[in-house]
């Protein structure tokens, strides 16, 4: 086997937040804000299908108790925003919804608005941190302030201003303490060096022998349901997003089985991505057939019983043209070539298939 070279996207050395221009007042977000902060995202995104553009979402996420916002202000006019969102269905936290108008930026206040939401914010031991990250630049900054390491990517599904753009994912090196993941069983296998020789060490895990669950689907509950499986259309997109499955006990061609008739369903849209559990080799083999590809690796994704799991992102998409990376180009190929591997390394661990054949 050809030897892996990894790339280095460790933050050896933290810099200070850098100081915000004193022309800038940093608070809290409350209610009184929603109007003025989707305003913002209208600005700066444009045309877009962020979220964060509709009042509703906003007064939603502010309500939920499960977010903390924080504004900067400058002569009374809000210009920058970060978050920090707990996700409770896997105990996890999220760096979201930071922006900054133009004329702010360079000025160190959104440096200093992240640095805030996280000096407010303390991690449960079990808790997974991370954000999601559309251009070099917020990475860079990102990187400067807290640890972390890109995971891979989304597809792209987005769009600004019609044009598709990838999202890659980056993760915290937890708290060692309470903090309970188990390693799928393949791992020191040869074809999984680049779970067990480069994301396990760069995030400081330490993972525990065990069994995984039956579940085999990952994700938020809510949305729509087909059987047992719970999915979110996006139309503005044309995408499709499974977010798990309700119950534990369907086996993974039970799984197969309704995840065929969801897409046959749904066979008009572009974009289609699923998280499973790291274990599941079977139905990772049969959604390859599928068209399916790995995206991304997500270490102790999935928490279930105490204990935190490993998820692989599959996407199916059917783009005119790729999305834009804004700076990612390297990440991205190197990301797709690293998991065109692991999944073939994978299969082929896999024993002779007994699943139905895809419609």
């Amino acid at each position: 086997m050809t030897a892996t070279s990894f790339p280095d996207q460790t933050a050896a050395n933290l810099l200070p937040i850098e100081p915000a221009s004193p022309a800038f007042t940093f608070r809290r977000g409350h209610s009184e804000d929603i109007e003025r902060l989707a305003e913002l995202f209208q600005s700066v995104y444009g045309q877009t299908t962020h979220p964060c553009q509709k009042p509703g979402y906003i007064r939603s996420s502010m309500g939920s108790g499960q977010q903390q916002w924080f504004v900067a202000e400058e002569d009374g006019a809000i210009v920058g925003c970060t978050c920090i969102a707990r996700r409770p269905w896997n105990l996890a936290w999220e760096v979201c919804h930071g922006v900054i108008r133009p004329e702010a930026r360079r000025s160190g206040a959104i440096s200093h608005l992240v640095g805030l939401s996280l000096e407010n914010h303390q991690p449960a031991p079990l808790e997974l941190g991370f954000y999601i990250t559309r251009n070099i630049a917020s990475h860079a900054l990102m990187k400067k302030i807290k640890p972390a390491l890109l995971v891979g990517h989304d597809g792209g599904p987005d769009k600004v201003d019609g044009i598709r753009e990838y999202h890659l994912t980056a993760i915290h090196p937890p708290i060692r303490d309470g903090f309970v993941h188990v390693a799928p069983w393949y791992v020191r296998e040869p074809c999984a060096d680049f779970i067990g020789h480069y994301l396990y060490p760069s995030l400081q895990l330490l993972p525990a022998p065990g069994n995984y669950p039956q579940t085999c689907l990952s994700g938020a509950p809510g949305g729509t349901r087909h059987g047992q499986l719970g999915y979110t259309h996006d139309a503005e997109a044309n995408a499709l997003m499974i977010s798990g499955q309700a119950g534990a006990s369907a086996s993974e061609q039970e799984v197969l089985l309704e995840l065929n008739a969801l897409l046959h369903a749904w066979k008009q849209v572009e974009y289609v991505n699923l998280h499973i559990l790291a274990d599941k080799l079977d139905l990772l083999a049969e959604l390859m057939k599928l068209g399916f590809a790995i995206t991304a690796y997500l270490p102790a994704w999935h928490l279930q019983a105490g204990a935190r799991y490993d998820c692989i992102m599959l996407v199916r998409q059917s783009f005119a043209q790729a999305p834009h990376s804004h700076g990612f180009d390297d990440e991205v190929a190197f990301f797709d070539q690293a998991y065109a591997r692991l999944a073939d390394g994978l299969c082929s661990l896999c024993p002779a298939h007994n699943l139905p054949t895809a419609i």
